[in-house]
């Protein structure tokens, strides 16, 4: 891997992947749709309207070259990136022509708003949406969290070029970004990219060191178990865990670590591999495998776990009494930790999703391979009393959508 920090605060690197012929280059902006902005919704509509230039929709340019294009948003970041096979040279100055130039019209945002408010009218139609949102607005009410990332429909009304160009110049400056690349790049190829990237950031990007955006606290609701209707068959469940910061514990693993180790933890006493999912399974309580998520972000710290029942009731007992006392050994720990070894190695062969990964980590200073070596090394002690503290500090919430006409 070739790195670079530039003068200007803005960093680079190349991961070389040997004998790959895929391509990938990004540029990932340390800021998302929860952060503080002045509309909900400002950095997902923004990442949709920067391929709007004078010029036309630059995209097209892209996939001249053979090459494609993507974006997303999430709690804390927003990333550009474009895939292809050849012509790096063409591509790495359209790739900062994406991220770096601005073109927002009161047309052209009327009519984003339009496709956008389509999009986020599909979303609150889907169970797990409407589960998860609900569960986000009793553990983190009157935040960014307990709104979608797409933002509201009035958010979405509201829209002007005014806003779209402030929230673009606090958050898209040289400190806040950092450019990945990955692939079958030769040594003399990642040298060249990094000197066309310094030449590139300082022609875009305004020259800033990195200003953090702050972390914020939220007190949850008192109301911490709720039912709703929606379009199921059958219901389905929600349970919530707010976690603590992980600041406040007595640990000196990372935030990419600890959220590791407690998805590890979950996956253990609530997984496919589980003796509870075996034992839920065989008595008609669950058919397929729980969903499980855990999530860091700077509006607090939280994981998520769904699943479909005719017993909703009971599967709401039985996760949360695992999730505070399931028993797990150490054989199905080390279980859990080579399935992890064994999902990373396999992630080093999607080029993408290295880079990705890579670049998420780095936003937070932390390393990929550092990470990952870490949880190898984790000894089953050390596992549990992370996570004992981490359950005594956390507060759980659950959510039980049911079908409309049983409400």
């Amino acid at each position: 891997m070739f790195t670079r920090a530039y003068p200007s605060g803005f960093k680079a690197k190349v991961i070389q992947r040997p004998n790959f012929y895929k391509k990938f280059m990004g540029i990932i902006v340390d800021f998302g749709g929860s952060d503080p902005q002045s509309l909900s919704g400002g950095a997902h509509f923004l990442e949709h309207k920067l391929y709007a230039k004078k010029t036309g929709d630059i995209s097209q340019k892209i996939e001249a070259l053979n090459a494609t294009t993507n974006t997303f948003t999430s709690y804390n970041e927003t990333m550009f990136y474009v895939e292809f096979l050849e012509h790096w040279r063409q591509v790495l100055p359209l790739l900062f022509e994406l991220v770096g130039t601005t073109h927002f019209t009161q047309e052209n945002i009327a009519k984003e708003a339009k496709i956008i408010s389509q999009e986020l009218a599909m979303y609150q139609d889907d169970p797990s949406w409407q589960v998860t949102h609900d569960l986000l607005g009793k553990m983190f009410p009157k935040s960014k969290l307990a709104e979608d990332l797409t933002g509201t429909q009035t958010s979405l009304q509201e829209m002007t070029p005014q806003i779209l160009s402030e929230i673009y110049q606090k958050n898209y400056y040289s400190g806040n970004l950092e450019f990945v690349a990955c692939g079958g790049f030769s040594d003399n190829q990642a040298k060249s990219i990094l000197r066309e990237v310094g030449k590139l950031q300082k022609q875009y990007f305004r020259n800033e060191k990195k200003q953090r955006i702050a972390e914020q606290a939220f007190t949850a609701t008192t109301e911490k178990e709720s039912k709703i209707a929606g379009n199921v068959t059958i219901p389905l469940v929600g349970v919530g865990i707010k976690l603590p910061s992980f600041e406040t514990l007595n640990s000196n693993l990372t935030k990419g670590q600890l959220q590791i180790l407690i998805e590890m933890m979950l996956e253990a006493r609530l997984g496919s591999s589980s003796n509870w999912f075996e034992n839920s399974q065989k008595s008609g309580l669950v058919d397929i495998p729980l969903s499980i998520s855990v999530t860091y972000t700077r509006q607090g710290n939280f994981a998520i776990i769904s699943g479909s029942t005719h017993n909703p009731g009971d599967l709401v007992t039985q996760i949360k009494q695992q999730i505070k006392f399931g028993r797990i050994v150490a054989s199905n720990f080390d279980l859990q930790k080579k399935n992890f070894i064994s999902n990373s190695i396999r992630e080093l062969d999607q080029v993408e999703n290295l880079a990705i990964e890579e670049a998420e980590y780095s936003l937070d200073n932390e390393s990929r391979s550092k990470l990952y070596q870490k949880i190898q090394t984790l000894s089953f002690s050390e596992f549990c009393e992370v996570y004992e503290e981490i359950v005594a500090k956390s507060d759980i919430f659950t959510t039980i959508l049911e079908s409309e006409n049983e409400k």
